[in-house]
């Protein structure tokens, strides 16, 4: 006889609809790799799983087909507000979005937090009114991050009445702890939301979505195991490390994957050769055509560093651009590409006129062109200060492009170091996010670069790396059968 496990998977993103970060990869992702599970691996259950995110403006400007499946009525202080759910089409998910004013034009996220939290209250509240309107008891509620919140912290304060919720668990993913979202006492009173009330808890972060849904949660998971150990610390607890400290117990780490169908230089159009581990010495000529498109030295014995993403201040890009303007003595070459704050996009742009012959910088966001980065590059530059688990370095080692990485939270998970793995390494990691770290990291690797041979065997060991989602969503489900155990 199968059992049915119903799990409510509640998120701000969610692609193909919507992606404007990680959440839109894991909103997309992980819930497709449960459905995907084998019974063999689910003791016979049958995942029923519904992803609910807010109808943002974006999702109806790109005029997504979808179908209405449900209106209903979400109370608040000031009186009802009509709320309508549809069902988007042409998606291998079950995925719905709600739709009511706090949600209409307000943009995807807004640096005005009040517009954000009241946004993002209402619809976690109407994410559980939803339930209850077509008549489907969630098992779990997996809620994420900030903007999902007061949907944990709502369960919380029903299920000890409300017979429709009593047997709901909660799970709280932490993907970014310090976006703990805004202190708006006013918007939780609106929604009869409660504070947190622990006492570890400081009485000046109460009100913070943040707080209240690591209050409440049954389970708080983040996104990799090292960032579970490093968010109870004071560096980089974020004000919650007292709380998450005395509730340790509660805190576990799973790592995200990615679907690797979408990141194969065997087949990715959008590279000037393909290349696989059995044709390896293709890959050269995306080196060499890359660096014809940046205007770069066609050099093959050059190393070519690649550095990907937002510049803000968490991802470092600074700490290798000094670096590197360190490393004088070196040959080598690099290609960067980002946008982000001002004063990084600034240090970027005045490595790239120090150094004219070796430097590209391109201020914007382009995929196809960061596709044939991974492709080409030698070496991927990711020197995050904090990295609750990154992507981008499972996509670089995929590519062959190897990775030298800050040792923190996902990457530290994810790249093996020569010291510490003498056989099997895969990258390179420095302890301390600065900039002697950094300057040691790409000297080392440089170093490793000048014995080719070797060389070709780091890249095949790190393209043969298995980072899909298949075990981290076995964790998953282990994690959310626990949580129905602990009834």
């Amino acid at each position: 006889m199968r059992q049915k496990m119903n799990i409510l998977f509640v998120i701000s993103e969610a692609e193909p609809l919507i992606k404007v970060g990680g959440l839109g990869d894991v909103g997309g992702t992980l819930p497709l790799a449960l459905i995907n599970l084998p019974e063999d691996l689910t003791e016979q259950t049958e995942i029923d799983i519904k992803v609910v995110i807010p109808y943002h403006d974006h999702i109806k400007q790109k005029q997504w087909p979808v179908e209405p499946v449900a209106s209903f009525q979400v109370l608040s202080r000031n009186g009802f507000i009509k709320t309508d759910v549809f069902r988007a089409l042409n998606t291998d998910l079950p995925v719905f979005l709600v739709d009511g004013e706090p949600i209409r034009n307000t943009g995807t996220y807004n640096n005005n937090t009040y517009i954000d939290t009241k946004k993002y209250t209402y619809f976690s509240v109407a994410a559980l009114a939803f339930c209850r309107t077509i008549k489907w008891k969630p098992d779990i509620l997996h809620a994420h991050d900030w903007h999902t919140a007061a949907a944990i912290q709502k369960l919380s304060q029903i299920r000890s009445y409300d017979t429709f919720f009593s047997h709901t668990k909660s799970l709280f993913t932490i993907h970014n702890l310090p976006y703990s979202g805004g202190n708006h006492p006013d918007i939780l009173y609106l929604f009869d939301i409660h504070q947190a009330f622990d006492p570890e808890i400081p009485d000046f972060m109460r009100n913070l979505p943040m707080a209240i849904g690591l209050d409440a949660a049954d389970h708080i998971n983040t996104v990799s195991k090292t960032y579970a150990e490093e968010i109870l610390t004071d560096g980089f607890g974020n004000g919650y490390q007292n709380y998450l400290r005395s509730h340790s117990e509660k805190v576990s780490g799973i790592i995200n994957g990615i679907m690797m169908d979408q990141w194969n230089p065997s087949a990715e159009k959008v590279l000037y050769k393909n290349y696989s581990v059995d044709t390896l010495s293709d890959r050269i000529e995306n080196k060499r055509m890359l660096q014809q498109e940046m205007w770069l030295s066609q050099k093959d014995q050059t190393i070519l560093f690649v550095m990907v993403g937002r510049m803000t201040y968490q991802k470092g890009f600074d700490l290798c651009v000094q670096a590197l303007r360190q490393m004088r003595d070196q040959d080598w070459q690099i290609i960067i590409l980002g946008t982000g704050e001002d004063s990084i996009q600034k240090a970027c742009l005045s490595l790239s006129n120090e150094f004219p012959d070796r430097v590209r910088t391109e201020l914007r966001y382009d995929e196809p062109l960061s596709r044939r980065m991974y492709a080409g590059g030698d070496v991927l530059l990711m020197p995050s200060r904090y990295e609750p688990c990154g992507i981008a370095q499972m996509i670089s080692m995929l590519y062959g492009c190897i990775p030298v990485a800050c040792s923190t939270g996902g990457l530290k998970d994810t790249i093996k170091d020569p010291f510490d793995h003498p056989t099997d390494y895969t990258g390179f990691l420095f302890s301390n996010p600065d900039v002697s770290a950094a300057e040691w990291a790409i000297r080392r690797s440089i170093a490793y670069y000048q014995d080719q041979q070797n060389w070709s065997q780091i890249q095949i060991r790190a393209m043969k790396q298995d980072f899909s989602w298949r075990n981290s969503a076995k964790e998953y489900f282990d994690l959310y059968k626990s949580l129905q155990i602990c009834e």
